[in-house]
């Protein structure tokens, strides 16, 4: 038995293990007791409960076991989200007994979220404590999963939401007026190497190389940890050629610096913060669309990756030849070729048109 004192909230918490059925040991640990005394009481319950582990397991409780059980499973910038995103479900069901959440608790939820966050935000909530309650039955703690016979329900008349991008001409319209040099190399870069803006911000020189014109992605920067993780799939690592306009604008930025290979691209000790970058990029939305008869729509800082893909993918067949694949594509993107084409298949037909002119060139010369 042990009780400790939270120094960040002030509060108590009491924490240990204990021997299961299968004579295996199972850490616990529960927060938020206002007095010491509060955190003993409740610690002597627990181990009471203890003589039949499954009977009496509160959902906060299931997250916590859950919680140590994915700790070194998963991202650590995933494993937050997702911690995050199952303490929303105890403030919406309460702290119940993990057995008695039925069906009908998770629908009436999941009704109240969509209508209050979307569809596809709830979808991921659903997702998550899906997750959690199957480990809950693989462990024995439940018979059965709730979450199961859930259907989602998407409203049938919903209008889609287009994917946003910028073509190349609405792309030249914007960058003129991004006159800071960091801005201006750091949305080139979004536009024509169609990375992640965690995988950009945590470029260090030592990445960039300049005699070979390429850029090595082996890293992301995580806005909500604030420090460098590893890469969001193994697909994401690659090493990316750029075109030679872009290399120029990288040796001349870097020689206006003078740094060590081991400063930040974007930020030199620390990266930019990603808050920083989106207010200037709508800045010079706003310049652009003030001095240009063509109006450009404000698309967010992601929304260039997207840009990039539509232009390769537009470009895949030009003046009758073929450049590069679908595949390349997906490659210089850091995602398989599945993503690719449930992500951007709505833009194929224009590859596909470049395809059969090719085939009517062929035919005519024959």
């Amino acid at each position: 038995m042990a009780v400790k004192k939270d120094e960040k909230t002030g509060t108590w918490y009491f924490y240990g293990s204990y021997k299961m059925k299968n004579g295996k040991y199972r850490q616990y640990k529960k927060r938020g007791f206002p007095k010491k005394k509060d955190a003993v009481k409740a610690e002597i319950i627990f181990k009471e409960n203890v003589k039949d582990p499954y009977k009496n397991i509160t959902l906060e409780e299931l997250l916590n076991i859950y919680a140590a059980y994915t700790e070194k499973r998963i991202k650590e910038s995933t494993y937050k989200v997702q911690n995050r995103l199952l303490e929303r479900w105890i403030d919406i069901l309460g702290d119940v007994n993990i057995k008695s959440i039925t069906t009908n608790d998770i629908e009436v939820a999941m009704e109240l979220m969509i209508n209050n966050v979307g569809y596809e935000t709830a979808k991921n909530y659903l997702s998550r404590i899906n997750k959690m309650l199957r480990f809950a039955v693989r462990k024995g703690y439940l018979e059965t999963n709730p979450c199961s016979p859930v259907e989602l329900a998407k409203n049938p008349n919903e209008k889609k939401v287009e994917m946003k991008y910028w073509t190349l001409e609405q792309f030249n319209l914007f960058i003129p007026y991004v006159e800071n040099p960091l801005y201006h190399l750091l949305f080139n870069n979004q536009f024509y190497m169609g990375m992640r803006i965690g995988e950009t911000l945590a470029l260090t020189w030592e990445d960039v190389d300049l005699e070979n014109n390429v850029i090595s992605v082996k890293k992301t920067w995580s806005k909500d940890l604030h420090k460098i993780t590893t890469p969001k799939t193994p697909n994401s690592y690659r090493t990316i050629t750029m075109p030679q306009f872009l290399s120029d604008e990288y040796r001349e930025f870097k020689e206006m610096l003078d740094v060590p290979d081991k400063s930040f691209v974007f930020g030199i000790d620390i990266p930019v913060c990603n808050t920083t970058v989106r207010t200037r990029m709508r800045e010079a939305i706003k310049i652009a669309n003030e001095n240009n008869k063509e109006q450009i729509p404000i698309i967010r800082i992601h929304d260039l990756r997207h840009s990039c893909a539509s232009y390769m993918i537009g470009n895949m067949v030009r003046d009758g030849s073929s450049n590069f694949s679908l595949y390349d594509v997906a490659k210089r993107l850091g995602d398989n070729l599945s993503t690719v084409l449930s992500v951007y298949a709505h833009w194929l037909p224009q590859a596909d048109k470049g395809i059969a002119k090719l085939m009517d060139k062929d035919n005519a010369l024959d």
